[in-house]
């Protein structure tokens, strides 16, 4: 008999044989989490075209249309298409401000009453803004910012999610643009900043995030990156990787030897020695990240290759992968998000809108959905994750923080992580051995 146990062995390393550990918690399941955070587009624009399941709360089944001033009474409607562009002429608006516009209809919403009712989140103005925006009136050109996808030309994503859960539901942390976002995702507040400041190119945030708390708790944790410039540079010369964000990495050392180039993961993937905590950063923002002008098409081969690699790996076995976008891009959704929810911290934002009068945003908004999937070989096929199971919470940024809390019983990081819903009622107890360990070709179109 024990000629045979090679074999076994040798199957079970592909997944061709199906596992059952009713025995085991969902802790004892998974052992490395990736993270990968992609840029710019909400869950209509990118996956409302999705086709596969009646289920998705997507724009197949519903139609949608903005204004083309939504200031203006009985204005002419603009309604989305699946004509989406490859590679998208305009970068929309995705400012605090801007989104204001967007979601309310106006720069300066009344804060209390935003927070007391949904009505006024008609999300009805990304037309007007991206006419105001481009100082346009060519419809065709401002419809852009609504129109979507269809399921053939995201083919990679589509059989992502089609194999494992897609969340429809899943919101960004602020309704504002890429650095606050990814500071909310990663340490549970962005520290009062609402734009893309140079805090975030000099590792000035001060506040604790989940790589100190993974460092603290003695387990191991490497951001990969895919910039194009080298972390730290002197003057900063781009974006950093969001594990830089913070001084503790800084000071600690940690940038030296927890940041490393986006190859490594792919040899680390396939040696089965990636981390307990993976986080990946796309490059940002012309070639991978779907930020415009990412073409789709190379943003999908993007995350094929990402899916692969841990498909491929030792490790697949014990992995759970989430794959989100850090915000909307200022590209329409029809959803409301939700209002009143606790903010990280009791610091406030101020910006001049563009009408040139200030307005001040206290974080308890979060941001427009947007497309998430969370893939394992112990989450369910083709499941369709609504709104959150944690006591009528929702899903946000945030949920990743709380999620990990949890698997390796850690505190909560800020309210809004403590507030956010998470998600390991997802992890089954099967074992499955059909995830595809290939996915489709991107597509150009």
């Amino acid at each position: 008999m024990y000629v045979l146990v090679p074999a076994i062995l040798a199957l079970m390393a592909t997944g061709a044989v199906a596992h059952d550990h009713d025995d085991m918690s969902w802790t004892e399941k998974i052992k490395n989490v990736v993270v990968l955070v992609e840029e710019n587009r909400s869950f209509d624009t990118f996956a409302g075209g999705l086709s596969y399941s009646r289920d998705i709360d997507g724009l197949l089944h519903t139609k949608y249309c903005n204004p083309a001033n939504v200031t203006v009474p009985d204005s002419e409607l603009v309604c989305a298409k699946a004509i989406a562009n490859n590679v998208a002429p305009d970068d929309p608006n995705h400012g605090i401000s801007g989104v204001n516009m967007e979601v309310l209809g106006t720069y300066h919403p009344d804060e209390e009453a935003v927070d007391k009712s949904l009505e006024k989140e008609t999300m009805m103005g990304f037309v007007t803004e991206q006419a105001s925006t481009y100082k346009t009136v060519n419809l065709t050109r401002a419809a852009e910012a609504i129109n979507y996808y269809a399921q053939d030309h995201i083919p990679v994503f589509a059989a992502m999610a089609e194999n494992f859960v897609l969340f429809d539901r899943w919101f960004a942390a602020v309704p504002g643009p890429t650095n606050p976002n990814r500071a909310y995702l990663t340490s549970g507040t962005s520290h009062g900043h609402g734009r893309n400041d140079v805090s975030f190119n000099i590792a000035a945030l001060p506040q604790r995030s989940i790589f100190q708390q993974l460092s603290e708790a003695g387990i191991e944790w490497i951001n990969y990156q895919n910039s194009t410039t080298d972390p730290m540079p002197s003057p900063p010369t781009g974006f950093n990787p969001d594990a830089l964000f913070y001084n503790w990495t800084l000071t600690s050392g940690k940038w030296k030897t927890n940041i490393k180039p986006i190859g490594d993961f792919y040899a680390d993937a396939k040696a089965g020695k990636l981390p307990p905590f993976t986080y990946i950063n796309p490059e940002c923002c012309s070639y991978d990240s779907f930020h415009p002008p990412s073409p789709i098409s190379t943003g999908e081969g993007f995350i094929k290759g990402i899916y692969e690699a841990l498909r491929g790996s030792p490790q697949w076995n014990e992995t759970l992968f989430i794959l989100t976008f850090d915000e909307h891009g200022g590209f329409g959704d029809h959803v409301p998000p939700p209002v009143g929810v606790p903010a990280g911290d009791d610091l406030t934002y101020t910006e001049l809108s563009p009408d040139g009068k200030n307005m001040t945003f206290d974080f308890k908004r979060v941001g427009i959905r947007v497309p998430t999937l969370v893939i394992s070989p112990w989450v369910e096929k083709g499941v369709i994750e609504h709104k959150g199971q944690n006591h009528g919470k929702e899903y946000t940024h945030t949920s990743i923080a709380a999620f990990i809390a949890k698997l390796w019983g850690l505190d909560n990081l800020t309210p809004r992580t403590a507030w956010s819903s998470t998600f390991e009622h997802l992890i089954t107890d099967k074992f499955r051995d059909d995830a595809p360990a290939t996915l489709p070709d991107p597509v150009s179109f």
